[in-house]
């Protein structure tokens, strides 16, 4: 009676869960009456309930629906209900099938493909008698977005769409934002039409957001979010440059966008941060006024972050832009926490602004930011280091002196209460990757370092560098801090790097750290 809890299902099926889970209790009362049981008064009205509803639900007599799945060697599984030819019919035929059937597959959606006319013609005579079927809306949203159809469709049905009621535009609301936006791309003509709708669907009543961890993902799949993305669509399609500044038709809809008073319009504030460079690049004076102030944490903690995540999906290091809001820049390191799965993100990104130097910030400022970065922010910011400075090719050694090092002696904390086994692996790469200035960078980094997890890509990464053979002492070092064989399996490549140390320096043969590790590759079954 209950039915199956909705978290049983996918998230893309919210419009068909209520049929769904009807069918599902339907199916199973049905079956017990079937075997002669007797159901409790309140069972059997609901049972008479939902057969009325669904008159056309019949139980299977060879129980196909008992399983999840059914293997048939006819033809019946890929049979479904025609549709009428005839536009009087079709009009008919959609009143009495206003939905998809789960289980009768109909043709509805080649219709909509091959029969253009037919259709467009019958949805808008609905339309006119304020049948508004928002299912079958739904299909032909999503075959009329693309090819040929697209711009007929445009003509046809936008203006039929534009003068529908609030309560029926609130139920395409989903599909036809998804159309919109995609829509926005390519149209040709009817740009009233096409502002007039977006602004249709940014009135209609919809719940509060939710306070949930995510906002992103949230936000890009609202009406509200898709059409802030069909807006920016439009915008896209002009030849920007920067300074040109935002048209009046645009400004004036974004800033209403950034009205923090409007709480579900937090949607399309989320996708406006994620195109903040852009915009500030085309218009620094209204992104100031307007969505610079959104990443404020002073202002508003949930605004501020729903500002940042949509900034941090995809970031960019565009330093006007990180002048404009340096001081929200920095203060994000101190709330690292709220950002969610975006935090790392911002963790890279800050340690990428300290290896640039400019004037924009301090070194103490960018000191106290990294510094107020938990264990897994610095986690991420060691990962961006070796990104960096393994991204500096052939110019490794001068990237080392000029940037990574600087950055170490003067940004990064200067006690090691923070260490981990990722940050150590990640130092310790960078080390490896500085090539010829090995032995300094692991002097610099030396109290970071630790026993690593994995082991294995740091062994090979030293063993193909060659750096055993040139820096003999200094490998030996990282290789004793860093690698503990109990836990794991040696890999061919340490006793590789041993031979290659002892082979450069026949000293270090007996050195205790080198017989450490000799024998414990011996316990393992290994030989030097």
């Amino acid at each position: 009676m209950a039915g199956a809890p909705p978290t049983m299902y996918k998230s893309d099926i919210e419009s068909e869960l209520t049929e769904i889970q009807d069918r599902e209790i339907w199916l199973r009362l049905a079956r017990v009456v079937e075997t002669g049981a007797q159901l409790n008064e309140e069972a059997q009205q609901r049972l008479r309930s939902l057969s009325s509803q669904n008159p056309e639900w019949k139980l299977a007599e060879d129980q196909r629906d008992e399983f999840s799945g059914w293997i048939s060697v006819s033809n019946e599984s890929q049979q479904s209900v025609a549709t009428p030819h005839g536009t009087a019919e079709l009009v008919t035929w959609l009143k009495e099938n206003p939905a998809p059937d789960s289980w009768r597959k109909d043709d509805w959606s080649d219709r909509c493909r091959n029969d253009f006319d037919a259709v467009a013609s019958a949805l808008t005579e609905l339309a006119q008698g304020g049948i508004w079927p928002a299912r079958r809306w739904g299909q032909a949203f999503h075959v009329w977005s693309e090819g040929e159809l697209a711009q007929d469709a445009w003509h046809r049905v936008a203006p039929v769409l534009e003068q529908g009621p609030p309560e029926h535009l609130q139920g395409l609301s989903h599909d036809l934002s998804l159309w919109l936006r995609k829509m926005a791309e390519t149209f040709q003509g009817q740009e009233t039409v096409f502002f007039r709708l977006c602004d249709r669907l940014l009135t209609l009543d919809y719940e509060a957001p939710a306070d949930t961890e995510d906002v992103v993902g949230p936000a890009i799949n609202h009406p509200v979010g898709k059409i802030a993305e069909a807006l920016l669509a439009y915008w896209y399609r002009q030849s920007l440059e920067d300074g040109q500044r935002l048209p009046d038709k645009l400004g004036r809809r974004f800033s209403a966008l950034c009205d923090r008073r409007t709480t579900i319009f937090r949607h399309g504030r989320v996708v406006l941060a994620a195109h903040v460079v852009n915009l500030f690049r085309v218009d620094r004076e209204w992104t100031a006024k307007f969505l610079l102030p959104l990443f404020a944490w002073s202002h508003s903690e949930l605004e501020a972050r729903a500002a940042w995540e949509g900034f941090l999906c995809s970031p960019q290091l565009y330093r006007p832009l990180v002048e404009g809001f340096k001081g929200e820049f920095l203060d994000t390191a101190s709330h690292y926490e709220e950002l969610g799965k975006f935090k790392g993100h911002y963790a890279t990104l800050l340690t990428f602004a300290a290896l640039d130097p400019s004037d924009v910030f301090t070194d103490a400022e960018l000191g106290e930011a990294t510094r107020a970065l938990p264990q897994d922010g610095l986690e991420k910011a060691a990962e961006a280091l070796v990104r960096a400075i393994e991204g500096a090719g052939d110019q490794r050694v001068p990237y080392w002196t000029n940037r990574i090092k600087p950055y170490l002696r003067s940004i990064w904390p200067s006690t090691a209460d923070k260490s981990s086994s990722d940050i150590s692996e990640s130092l310790a790469c960078v080390c490896i990757a500085a090539q010829d200035a090995f032995s300094e960078a692991l002097a610099v980094v030396r109290p970071w370092m630790q026993p690593v997890q994995d082991k294995y890509r740091l062994v090979h990464s030293l063993h193909e560098s060659d750096l055993c053979r040139k820096f003999p002492r200094a490998a030996l070092d990282l290789l004793d801090r860093v690698i503990r064989i109990e836990d794991s399996w040696p890999s061919d490549e340490l006793a590789e790097c041993l031979r290659a140390i002892r082979t450069a320096e026949r000293a270090l043969g007996g050195d205790s750290r080198f017989v450490r590790l000799r024998e414990d590759l011996a316990r393992c079954g290994r030989d030097l």
